[in-house]
């Protein structure tokens, strides 16, 4: 028995160190960043608590979303410019978010080039969600009639720029430390995280913003920023990452303009993931941070704690779909979970046009929840789709570009809902101006156009999920090739090493 096992073990190292030889013919940087050494998790429970932990910030980071871009900002401009606060919640966003779009690319790309005792994503991790932690603090002084809009605005766009640095470095660790045929399951936990972040935020929202008649940024702000900084110290002091006894940066300007060129040859699939995830965004925050004035204006909901179910229910809707849709992902095939969800989502949103003509609290409830299950299942098939996509080299910087689809929408999106509300304003007999019927119904109508493309503009794609038995695509093109530059010895028990596994490599499996 001792024996077999040594045979076993001896077959195993020989194969390791012939992988890793032919694997550094091919390129050594590209050995040393792939992602199929990376282990896979079998334990449901053991992998869950992993995927957990590194969708810590994540969560920490969507409570302020929730509490923040969709009711506290808009609710804070309605007091700053009560008269035009659809125009001016649509423009707030644009600085800060052009600011966002340049800094996520950049720090992926400084973190994918930076080594440190402490790894190379967490320090930028640390730092950006300090300097967000301070903005958010100056954010919560804006809570008088006819403050600074201006000033509002420069201090939403210093939390963008703490956003960018750390988001541009979390982008990289899922695929730093999951392995490819996982991606799936690892999307569908950070969509749970961003989902109950989202939910939370919103409780708060309606619970702290308005106690008893009086308005308490301070106790709405003072709670997201303690949800934010806990999560970041558990993520920072949990998370290993590769350390280094000293701290070294090896890229450069040229070097971070040329690694902005994406051949087609090698990111076909990708342009097509950064295409679709645009409209799709595009689609969400045309409504996302409308959906206050909605309710108020149009369905005559006042109460601040009744209008936060409208995300309560998405939210509690959009949970089971990104487990489901996590796991689906990496067994069935990714496009047809995309048009699935993105067709849902057309269906719901095009469906809150009756809302407008025939107000219904209960109709736009039903309809939240129904938007939640298509907005939770594209949300972790979106991180599998970029992750199957890409090639292991300059991963953090590639994440920052597709985060730019992400974020370059939810510029637009606001002001183009903005200037349509605006623009179709009514004036009430006592002389207040509010959004109308046919603005909402226009905005709608738009929104589920732009999901409809999300959903047309997956089908040119050629890819489907990774099976959980094979290795990465990367490392099968790699594979490929270096067979055809060395051939490999036999091993020690004498069988050729493509017969050893029937021509497959088996990831490294971690026991249960």
């Amino acid at each position: 028995m001792d024996k077999m096992e040594s045979a076993t073990s001896e077959t195993t190292l020989t194969y390791s160190s012939e992988h890793t030889k032919s694997s550094e013919i091919i390129s050594e940087a590209s050995s040393k960043d792939s992602r199929d050494n990376i282990k896979i998790r079998n334990s449901f429970v053991s992998s869950s608590l992993f995927f957990i932990k590194i969708s810590i910030w994540f969560f920490g980071y969507s409570v302020v979303q929730g509490a923040t871009a969709a009711f506290a900002i808009p609710y804070q401009v309605s007091i700053l410019r009560p008269e035009d606060k659809t125009y001016w919640n649509g423009i707030l966003p644009i600085s800060g978010m052009f600011i966002n779009l340049l800094v996520t690319p950049i720090f992926g790309y400084i973190s994918d080039h930076t080594k440190t005792p402490f790894g190379r994503r967490r320090p930028y991790l640390l730092v950006g969600t300090m300097i967000m932690i301070i903005f958010l603090c100056l954010e919560a002084t804006f809570d008088q009639p006819y403050h600074s809009i201006g000033g509002f605005i420069i201090v939403c766009s210093g939390y963008q720029l703490g956003q960018g640095i750390a988001g541009g470095a979390f982008s990289g660790i899922i695929p730093d430390v999951v392995h490819p045929s996982q991606s799936g399951i690892a999307s569908g936990w950070l969509g749970v995280g961003f989902s109950l972040g989202l939910l939370i935020g919103t409780i708060l929202f309606g619970t702290l913003l308005e106690v008893k008649n009086v308005i308490h940024t301070w106790y709405l702000y003072g709670a997201t920023i303690a949800f934010l900084g806990i999560s970041a110290l558990i993520t920072i002091t949990t998370m290993h990452e590769d350390s280094h006894d000293e701290w070294s940066f090896d890229g450069s300007l040229p070097g971070f303009f040329k690694a902005l060129h994406l051949p087609s040859s090698i990111y076909f699939n990708f342009y097509w993931v950064l295409i679709t995830r645009f409209f799709n965004t595009l689609g969400i925050y045309m409504i996302f941070s409308f959906l206050l004035y909605f309710a108020t204006d149009i369905i005559g909901q006042k109460n601040l704690m009744t209008n936060s179910y409208i995300i309560v229910v998405l939210v509690m809707c959009s949970i089971p779909a990104s487990i489901a849709g996590g796991y689906l992902a990496d067994f069935y095939n990714t496009k047809l979970l995309v048009y699935i969800s993105s067709g849902i989502q057309v269906v719901a949103i095009a469906l809150l046009i009756t809302i407008s003509f025939n107000p219904s609290f209960a109709g736009l409830l039903i309809l939240s929840g129904f938007l939640g299950v298509g907005y939770g299942a594209y949300q972790c098939v979106d991180w599998a789709l970029a992750l199957h996509s890409l090639p292991n080299k300059t991963i953090g910087k590639d994440m920052g570009i597709w985060h730019i689809s992400f974020i370059a929408p939810t510029v637009v999106a606001p002001a183009i809902t903005g200037g349509i509300l605006q623009a179709t304003q009514i004036t009430l007999e006592n002389g207040t101006k509010i959004s109308s019927q046919y603005g909402y119904a226009i905005v709608f109508g738009i929104s589920s156009f732009w999901f409809l493309l999300a959903t047309i503009f997956i089908y040119p794609m050629k890819i489907s999920a990774i099976p959980k038995n094979c290795p990465g695509k990367d490392q099968q093109q790699t594979n490929n090739q270096s067979q055809n530059q060395q051939q490999l010895q036999p091993t020690n028990n004498g069988a050729d090493l493509n017969n050893h596994n029937n021509g497959k490599e088996n990831p490294i499996i971690e026991p249960v």
